[in-house]
């Protein structure tokens, strides 16, 4: 098989440990001229395509150097809310926090509080804050990591979630270096400014608004452009009086670009989502090589270091353009209905990747492989440009069936010597409160030459049993045991089990002889909706 990558495609591999290495922007040199004020262009109407949802969190400044912005703000507040809702389609939330030496949250990130968020903004007063530097590196530190009050000079708590489905801004609106809470501007604050820039990298846009009040200072201006370029948002400078700071919000919401990179769920996926195709839990831009070469996948090694090999696609349907976000890899135990994100497993920190058009293959190190060596596999690409399409909630099969930017592998290589029985684990649950559910066994490529027993387990054969014992194309051969009589299709029904619970089965494989086949085995619904399984690759040695 030819290696020989094909135009548009990069292949990158990412070392267990990143070093992500980021330099706040330079001050201006000795001499250099003066950032001339911008001059306040009328706001443009709001495009004619909305952006999709947006999560926006206004950081204000209000300390009493700020009372020029400030009024400002409350002059074009009702006319920011207008745009985050035209931008959005009327699918937004609001959150509103200030800032002095220490923190005030005022409203919460939530949806529907448009009316509350414009009653605080009315209600800011520009008064205080002593020397100048100001506490806006740890108010991005509450609003980021999403921080309560307690232990911080804090007043509430900030604990609404950023949606995996929005484009999500910070707008921060200061005069001042950061400070911390020690009202005292050094080194550490330049080092604590940066990092939660990073802490926001590739999930939320930090658009910085600098009010120069004293005149254009070198240093605030580095460390806001240092916020905006490194999370993707948007530097903007007011008037010195701020007599132009909502427009210039305005303006930095229009700030909502959207990338679009997919990984397939199947051969046939486009990245148009939602679609229809099944099954969607055997990715073809997944798969574990043994080295950092591609392969056809293999299983992983327990104990061993094992690669991760990731196509990422672009661009999908949605958009286009370079994008640059985050890969992040979890398994579960093989099986199906794994519970997001309760049942998943963190494999890697989230490491970041630029992504141009075409194709670019990521290559990800698993470390000391941990047993039993058989898995499910799931890819999720985090791009504060590419948010999720549909907000994910407690099952992955629908959260992958409607968002392109996750893809689902579950394959299982099983090497039999005909004649041996050889065993491999198949793991049921349920995302669905109180429901029953189905196990599934088919032959799609034709039948398995040789024999295939499941083995439920005390538990379930129980519950299938108190169920009614309804099942096509099985014959039971043992107390807990069931032989696959039909090789096109068996069909256990009524397996009670609850959203909590997982329970491991055995499938056990004995081939007649020589010869290669595709079993899949997964779970469906009451209603027969796939809740996801494993395509069980069988080959005799």
């Amino acid at each position: 098989m030819s290696r020989t990558s094909p135009p548009g495609h990069r292949r990158i591999l990412l070392t267990a440990t990143v070093a992500l290495v980021a330099a706040v922007a330079p001050a201006l040199p000795a001499g250099a001229a003066p950032i001339a004020n911008p001059v306040a262009n009328p706001v443009a109407p709001p495009a004619a395509s909305p952006c999709g949802p947006l999560d926006v969190t206004f950081v204000i400044d209000d300390t009493g150097s700020m009372g020029g912005a400030i009024a400002n703000i409350k002059t074009g507040i009702n006319s920011i809310i207008s745009d985050v809702a035209s931008l959005s389609g009327g699918d937004y939330k609001l959150g509103l926090v200030s800032f002095k030496d220490n923190i005030r949250v005022f409203d919460d990130l939530a949806a529907g509080n448009q009316a509350a968020v414009t009653t605080a903004v009315n209600g800011l007063v520009a008064t205080g804050g002593g020397n100048t530097p100001e506490a806006s590196d740890e108010a991005l530190n509450t609003v980021v990591n999403n921080l309560p009050a307690a232990g911080r000079p804090q007043t509430g708590d900030f604990l609404g979630t950023w949606r995996s489905n929005a484009t999500k801004f910070v707008v921060l609106v200061t005069d001042a270096l950061p400070g911390g809470f020690d009202d005292t501007h050094t080194a550490v604050d330049v080092a604590n400014a940066h990092q939660r820039a990073l802490d926001a990298q590739n999930r939320i846009k930090i658009n910085s608004v600098y009010v120069p009040t004293g005149g254009v200072s070198a240093p605030v201006v580095s460390i806001m452009q240092d916020y905006a370029n490194t999370t993707g948002g948007v530097y903007t400078q007011t008037a010195t009086d701020g007599s132009n700071t909502a427009t210039t919000i305005q303006q930095s919401l229009r700030n909502c670009k959207r990338t679009d990179v997919f990984i397939r769920d199947h051969t046939a996926d486009t990245g148009v989502e939602p679609h229809g195709l099944n099954p969607i839990w055997t990715s073809p831009d997944i798969a574990v090589c043994p080295t950092t070469t591609p392969c056809a996948g293999t299983n992983p090694v327990v104990g061993s270091t094992s690669y991760i090999h990731v196509r990422l696609n672009n661009p999908g349907p949605n958009a286009s353009g370079t994008a640059t976000g985050n890969l992040i890899l979890y398994y579960t135990a093989q099986g199906g209905a794994a519970i997001w994100p309760t049942d998943w497993h963190l494999i890697n920190t989230a490491v970041n990747v630029v992504v141009p058009a075409g194709t670019t293959n990521v290559v990800v190190p698993w470390n000391g492989v941990p047993g039993p060596g058989h898995f499910c596999l799931l890819a999720r690409w985090v791009s504060a440009t590419d948010p999720m399409t549909f907000a994910e909630g407690a099952n992955t099969l629908t959260n992958t069936r409607n968002n392109n930017n996750i893809a689902w592998r579950n394959v299982d290589t099983v090497r039999v010597v005909p004649g041996k029985p050889t065993t491999s684990p198949f793991t049921l649950g349920n995302p669905n409160p109180r429901a029953l559910t189905n196990l599934v066994v088919t032959a799609p490529q034709g039948p398995f030459n040789g024999k295939i027993v499941v083995d439920l387990g005390q538990t379930l054969t129980a519950r299938w049993k108190q169920a009614g014992g309804k099942a096509e194309g099985v014959k039971q051969v043992g107390e807990t045991r069931f032989e696959i009589a039909d090789p096109k299709q068996a069909r256990f029904t009524g397996l009670q089990i609850d959203p909590k619970e997982r329970f491991e089965t055995q499938l056990e494989f004995t081939a007649n002889a020589q010869g290669k086949a595709v079993v899949w085995v997964n779970q469906t619904d009451e209603k027969g909706e796939d809740l996801g399984g494993t395509e069980f690759q069988v080959s005799t040695e």
